[in-house]
């Protein structure tokens, strides 16, 4: 079973996600298509947080949940 190390928070819908870190490399991989497509150059660049703070600006935050033991 596949656990989870990333949490994301939607503020405009009160919503959680969780990812896997295949999970998680896969969903910034297609964000950062997005912001090529958009015109953006260097995404391969940017972190996992200039990531999320461009593409979803104020409405969403991200927390890794730390390996309990």
């Amino acid at each position: 079973m596949a656990i989870a190390t990333v949490v994301t928070f939607d503020i405009a819908d009160g919503s959680f996600d969780f990812y896997t870190n295949d999970m998680w490399n896969s969903q910034l991989s297609t964000w950062r298509q997005e912001l090529e497509e958009d015109g953006f150059e260097g995404s391969e660049a940017l972190d996992a947080e200039d990531i999320v703070e461009m593409i979803w600006g104020e409405e969403m935050f991200f927390e890794t949940i730390p390996e309990i033991k």
